[in-house]
């Protein structure tokens, strides 16, 4: 009788809270664009749209930079990349595909590869998308998991 009730109960709360938060949308809606690489965050406005134009950055994407909509989903302070480097403030967008910091030999903030940061605006990257340190902190910090990114050529 009490798990029936418990159940009961449980099915109640998961109903009324799916329904009083399903119209609850993430702060900001990131695009980037793989043509110009550049990644533009847009902010809510009165109607409840992503029509701000918050903050815009320079970027690195790569031939294998998927197109598509996808939801953030991982962050990492640090992060193992492909080749024995390290990304800073990585946000996953999805599979293997990050936002992370132009990248580190180690998990040392001195020891960016600052050829690499020359090469910011330039399609270089094996599929993540390279930011400043800044710029990867920024989303980071900001952008809530389950931000909706859409990639565009």
């Amino acid at each position: 009788m009490f798990k029936r009730f418990l159940c009961t109960m449980l099915s109640c709360i998961f109903i009324f809270s799916s329904v009083c938060f399903a119209n609850i949308k993430n702060p900001y809606y990131i695009k980037i664009n793989r043509a110009k690489n550049f990644v533009s965050v847009y902010a809510l406005d009165k109607n409840n749209e992503y029509t701000v134009n918050t903050k815009n950055f320079i970027c690195s994407t790569g031939k294998d930079t998927p197109d598509g909509t996808f939801n953030t989903s991982n962050k990492y302070v640090w992060r193992a990349l492909f080749g024995n480097v390290f990304g800073q403030y990585a946000t996953r967008i999805n599979g293997n595909i990050l936002f992370h910091s132009v990248y580190y030999k180690k998990t040392d903030p001195s020891s960016l590869k600052t050829v690499e940061y020359n090469k910011l605006g330039q399609a270089v990257s094996m599929g993540c998308v390279r930011l400043t340190t800044a710029d990867a902190k920024w989303i980071y910090d900001n952008c809530s998991l389950g931000t909706q990114v859409t990639i565009v050529n």
